[in-house]
């Protein structure tokens, strides 16, 4: 039975060896024995037959317990897979319950290790065997993961965060005091649709296959919701972009007070829209040249409108624009805020539609529930955790370890070339990275290469000598690693974090914008 209940407590097999050396040699009785070294006595009466039976002057009998001499792998060497597929799983390409059972079944046979006919017979390891792996490693769990595309797997690599966070200091020590936390803000779109993405959980039968709930549609009409958060924990009235040629006043209907309405025919945000949210940004930050505030957002096209960029200049406004596909873990609103605010917007429709039965949720009513989302997802214990997470406020340019970029050592990024007109401090900042980004011809990245030494200085450091000739899963899969890219005539040129508000990145802006027209 593989669930069975224990009758009687597990021991250590020093105690079990004094215990029958007390026995043997001294003649204690068997009780007596079992109740001075905590051990069972009908075990010690077992393990004393089976000495007596050797000799009273052989060496004791080893004294472990059975299940512990019919294991496959040593402790060590269980330790040492752990760590492979913990490593694995922050690399974003984690192991399943099969793979590693496969994996288990080719180390034993690499390795010359006896092993059940079972797995000989189905090319893996038991069941029986993946259960106990978990129960002796007690930092693995099998986990529903969420999907990262690739985009922000390859492009979270330390050479793009420490630039960000170079940009962001230099603001920091050009302002001195007058930036404090009610002084720093994060600006990020987020969809609010008709229909929510997610349902609620609700009660249903034990059993029951398929369990629905009312919604207005199949596809929901997009309304773009803009939230603005400070350091300090104090929001401003959100934007809000509706799918309509011309806004009108009905459509912000119990809307967080101050709201700004736009409208669009597609319901995104566009150039032509962000200068009227910026202008929202400063009548309620009360920016201007005397009193400056920062203004953390992505470099989406829509917000890199030169005339939203005059009219921050002009009022105090530095901006700085976060590296491409680095918003889940540098932008505050990202990683604390919508997340809940979603949930919060999801319970809010769920609840018209009960107290409304039969009528159609419309684009209308969207105000009044992301006035219920946001007044409960955007609080000061979230939007300051949010900033502390980031490591933007306080300032923390160390905030993330080398863990937290395992997910780029799988495809390394060859070296990028910016503008010659760029600043000098970028430029700067990109030889001093250069040793941190390698092309493909030049091998694993400085992550990876850290990786691939792990396992043998634990193997070489390890008490067990037979841990030197083990082979390792690393040896036998290796790490996650993508094939050399196809080298294009003409690469895409690459994002990267600026500020835009600076006159060298401005003339940049413009020129772009002009060759656009043209």
């Amino acid at each position: 039975m593989r669930n069975r209940i224990r009758k009687t407590q597990p021991f250590c097999h020093e105690d079990m060896q004094s215990a029958v050396k007390a026995v043997i040699t001294d003649d204690m009785k068997i009780r007596p024995a079992a109740i001075r070294y905590r051990v069972d006595h009908v075990t010690l009466s077992r393990y004393v037959k089976k000495q007596r039976a050797l000799g009273k002057n052989q060496e004791i009998i080893n004294c472990k317990p059975h299940f512990q001499t019919r294991l496959v792998f040593t402790k060590d060497q269980e330790s040492i897979l752990a760590e492979y597929l913990k490593t694995c799983a922050k690399m974003c390409y984690g192991k399943t319950t099969r793979n590693t059972r496969e994996l288990a079944y080719e180390m034993a046979t690499l390795n010359g290790i006896r092993v059940p006919e079972s797995w000989h017979k189905n090319k893996s390891a038991g069941l029986d065997w993946m259960r106990g792996f978990f129960k002796r490693n007690g930092t693995l769990s099998i986990r529903q993961p969420e999907n990262c595309s690739l985009s922000r797997m390859t492009s979270f690599t330390r050479p793009n965060v420490e630039l960000f966070f170079h940009n962001l200091e230099e603001v920091l020590n050009r302002f001195g005091d007058q930036l404090n936390g009610s002084r720093i803000f994060n600006l990020d779109e987020t969809a609010t649709s008709t229909v929510p993405s997610k349902s609620v959980k609700v009660i249903a039968q034990k059993g029951a296959r398929t369990v629905s709930n009312a919604a207005s549609a199949e596809r929901g009409i997009l309304v773009t919701t803009t939230c603005i958060i400070s350091a300090s924990g104090n929001s401003i009235p959100p934007a809000m972009v509706f799918p309509r040629v011309k806004f009108r006043d009905h459509m912000l209907m119990n809307a967080v007070p101050g709201t700004l309405g736009l409208a669009s025919p597609s319901g995104w945000m566009s150039a032509d829209l962000f200068p009227r949210v910026m202008e929202h940004f400063i009548k309620y930050s009360l920016s201007s040249k005397d009193n400056p505030t920062v203004l953390i957002m992505d470099n989406h096209a829509s917000h890199m409108s030169i005339e939203a960029i005059d009219m921050a200049k002009n009022n105090g406004v530095t901006i700085i624009t976060l590296p491409p596909h680095c918003s889940n873990r540098l932008q505050p609103l990202d990683v604390t805020c919508f997340a809940p605010f979603k949930k919060f917007y999801s319970t809010a429709i769920d609840n018209w539609m009960k107290n409304n039965r039969g009528k159609t949720f419309s684009f209308y009513e969207i105000a009044g529930c992301v006035r219920f989302a946001h007044q409960k997802a955007m609080t000061p214990e979230n939007i300051t955790k949010g900033f502390e997470r980031c490591g933007i406020y306080p300032f923390n340019k160390d905030i993330f370890s080398e863990e937290d970029f395992l997910c780029c050592s799988v495809t390394d990024r060859p070296n990028i070339n910016y503008d010659e007109a760029q600043p000098d401090h970028i430029m700067l900042s990109d030889q001093n990275n250069n040793n941190d980004i390698n092309s493909d011809q030049a091998g694993p990245s400085q992550p990876q290469e850290k990786i691939n030494n792990s396992c043998d200085e634990a193997a070489s450091t390890q008490k067990d000598p037979t841990l030197k000739k083990f082979i390792t899963p690393e040896q036998i899969k290796g790490y996650p690693k993508a094939p050399p890219r196809q080298k294009n005539a003409r690469p895409r040129k690459r994002g990267r974090s600026m500020i835009p508000t600076d006159t060298p990145e401005k003339t940049l802006i413009e020129n772009k914008a002009n060759e656009k027209k043209k």
